[in-house]
């Protein structure tokens, strides 16, 4: 069964009893009443289901990813808890017979905006071999430009934790009884942002040491200044002090895996030339810079220009999965045998400018006296005391962050006022529903964007004089 886009599977989400155990649960599809199932053989192989089971729950400690149409707790780019979470539900307390409707409808949204999107680039594309990936993100590099991968001696060193950090933990000690509050960029235009930061284009070359200094006296000057794009070996000598904790340079995430990092490129080195001492022992070196946006795909350039997918939650999600696409690692099918890097050339560029645009959102939060504890992916995470949580969000809204729907105190906004966002002017009218938790207008306008052009204009108006919100 197919309609005219092509979309062959309904999607759903099980919510198992167990976040390590495929067993016993609930099941919703396509928002529905939830289920109560007593196993995967319970689950409809016509429906791509999406679960609570973690990455290595799924992978490595059941038999769960034997299932070709369940997929792990982290196949978005956002987690159930978190899509929870941003529509003002507390994980904690919510059933799971709620929770199951509400996350298999966002689901099913986030699912068709995808494969309409790669239709609309390729029109003989078939769902059936769209949705293979461990991750939403592999499915949909098939419609962004071609990345440029590293090849033998540089593949090595682009490896995450060496050439970039995902994310950073920051070595600032939590405030003692606080609660963990996220702030983030509104996701559409952070993805134009990301879109738009200058990567580069090969080839690349290599400078050691003496040929560095047969150029240039003032190495790190030569290489911060320097159009053509580098990634630079480098020793630390020196962080400022109030900066180090933030910074984080090369900071572990996990016990298990601590890696000496020892590559940088320009982004962050331009960034940290500011407060870092810093000796530069080799590089490589581009041939130009270039940007990712003007090169999408048409239909992928009007998907993020429209100013209804400004204001679709579900919309932002997919633009995230999209930049996010473009830093994946080089397909093991197109590695021919060789060492394999994790991330492309470009990959490297928008690792380090996301490192960079969050950290300098980081340090104007830590400069008024909040305790960041982490940042990246464009979100930045701090820890305060429950009172402390208002002014953390107005001063997040000056610098373009919004809080997560379920961090926001009851009242603190009044929906018949503007509310005083700061940051992208494209983003207000998202803002001012988020903030002002107007969940039922927001839930009408989320699914806009999958709505005929001729559609949206009225369909728009309606909910506005229905649910108000302006």
């Amino acid at each position: 069964m197919s309609d005219k886009d092509g979309i062959t599977r309904q999607f759903g989400y099980v919510c198992f009893d167990s976040e390590t155990d495929p067993s016993d649960g609930f099941a919703s599809v396509n928002g529905g009443p939830a289920r109560r199932i007593n196993g995967v053989n319970e689950l409809s192989t016509d429906v791509i289901w999406l679960c609570n089971l973690g990455f290595d729950a799924f992978y490595k400690k059941s038999d769960a990813w034997r299932s070709p149409w369940l997929r792990h707790d982290k196949y978005l780019v956002v987690s159930p808890k978190d899509i929870l979470k941003e529509w003002g539900m507390d994980p904690k307390t919510t059933d799971a017979t709620q929770e199951a409707p509400v996350i298999s409808e966002f689901f099913k949204r986030i699912m068709k905006m995808a494969f309409r999107l790669i239709r609309d680039v390729d029109p003989k594309a078939r769902m059936e071999d769209v949705f293979q990936g461990r991750f939403l993100r592999e499915d949909l590099r098939c419609i962004l430009p071609e990345a440029e991968y590293p090849k033998s001696e540089a593949a090595t060193i682009i490896k995450s934790g060496n050439a970039w950090q995902e994310f950073t933990q920051t070595a600032v000690s939590p405030v003692r009884g606080g609660r963990w509050v996220m702030l983030r960029k509104p996701r559409i235009s952070y993805a134009h942002d990301m879109f738009h930061t200058p990567i580069p284009r090969g080839p690349f070359e290599f400078y050691g040491r003496s040929e560095i200094r047969s150029v240039a006296r003032d190495k790190m000057g030569w290489v911060c200044n320097n159009e053509n794009p580098c990634i630079a070996e480098i020793t630390i000598n020196r962080i400022e002090g109030d900066i180090a904790p933030i910074y984080g340079f090369g900071n572990a995430t996990e016990k298990e895996r601590r890696i000496a990092r020892s590559w940088v490129a320009h982004p962050e080195l331009i960034v940290m030339s500011n407060f870092t001492d810093i000796d530069i022992k080799s590089l490589y070196m581009g041939a130009e810079y270039d940007l990712i946006g003007p090169n999408l795909p048409e239909p992928v350039k009007d998907f993020l220009a429209s100013k209804y997918t400004a204001i679709s939650w579900s919309a932002g999600v997919l633009a995230e999965t999209l930049w996010r696409a473009c830093a994946l690692g080089e397909e093991k099918s197109k590695a021919m045998g060789e060492e394999r890097a994790h991330t492309s050339w470009q990959g490297v560029w928008i690792k380090g400018a996301d490192k960079s645009n969050m950290f300098l959102s980081a340090m104007q939060l830590t400069e008024k006296g909040y305790a960041v504890v982490s940042y990246g992916l464009g979100w930045v995470r701090c820890a305060v005391l429950e009172d402390d949580i208002p002014d953390l969000i107005r001063h997040g809204l000056t610098l373009g962050l919004l809080p997560q729907m379920c961090d926001i105190p009851k009242g603190l906004f009044g929906a018949d006022r503007r509310v005083p966002w700061q940051g992208d002017v494209n983003s207000m009218a998202f803002s001012q529903f988020t903030l002002t938790g107007n969940r039922d207008l927001l839930w009408g306008v989320d699914t806009i964007p999958l709505l005929s052009r001729k559609q949206r204009k009225q369909t728009f108006a309606d909910l506005l004089k229905m649910y108000g919100g302006m």
